[in-house]
């Protein structure tokens, strides 16, 4: 048995512990848990988000990188590419726009912007060179609806549910979404259906 030493208290009692195994570690009792990682991953976004329309690019671009490690990989897509957004706003520097994610990316910028019509443009365009990307159609949706396109919103957001279930919930949870929901009766009723049996 091991003694320890240099101790200045009274005499320990003596308890029976239990030994414990090599490569194993002692368990703790399990903690009453606060909201899943899913949970606190999506409030960060949101959080993200509101830093990035106040153009605190620094502040949202390390609160994205944070969405970026959850667990949700719909999510942190979508994190990671305004992270990029703010890199690049944050070093003023204009990049050439080629790829499906350059223009995404410079897409959402506009949005953000309010220019619609740029964002509306460059979005289509990443759309045009990956068809199935869900983020690109969930953001297109909102831009639509920003500007006044109810169909060309329901259209979209139907197209990112199909390829991606999870983006309903995720638009149930949009600000941006609930505010347009009640302009537009047919995106309301896209947020409110329930899955099918299929998902």
């Amino acid at each position: 048995m091991m003694m320890t030493t240099k101790k200045k208290s009274p005499l320990p009692v003596k308890r029976s512990v239990p030994p414990v195994k090599p490569g194993s570690t002692a368990k703790t009792a399990p903690v009453a848990e606060g909201p899943s990682a899913a949970e606190v991953q999506l409030k960060t976004y949101e959080q993200a988000i509101q830093l990035f329309s106040q153009r605190k690019f620094a502040e949202a671009s390390d609160r994205f990188l944070e969405v970026v490690k959850g667990p949700a990989p719909h999510i942190s897509d979508k994190a990671r590419s305004y992270a990029q957004v703010c890199e690049r706003r944050m070093q003023g520097s204009e990049v050439k726009i080629s790829t499906a994610e350059e223009h995404f990316n410079y897409g959402v910028a506009r949005l953000n912007a309010r220019e619609l019509d740029t964002a509306k443009y460059h979005l289509g365009r990443a759309l045009d060179l990956q068809p199935d990307a869900d983020h690109v159609l969930y953001t297109l949706a909102l831009c639509c609806g920003f500007a006044g396109d109810g169909n060309g919103a329901c259209e979209n957001l139907k197209r990112a549910i199909d390829l991606e279930p999870r983006n309903r919930i995720l638009a149930r949870q949009d600000q941006e979404f609930t505010t347009l929901a009640t302009q537009f009766p047919g995106l309301r009723a896209l947020l409110v259906a329930e899955p099918s049996a299929g998902y």
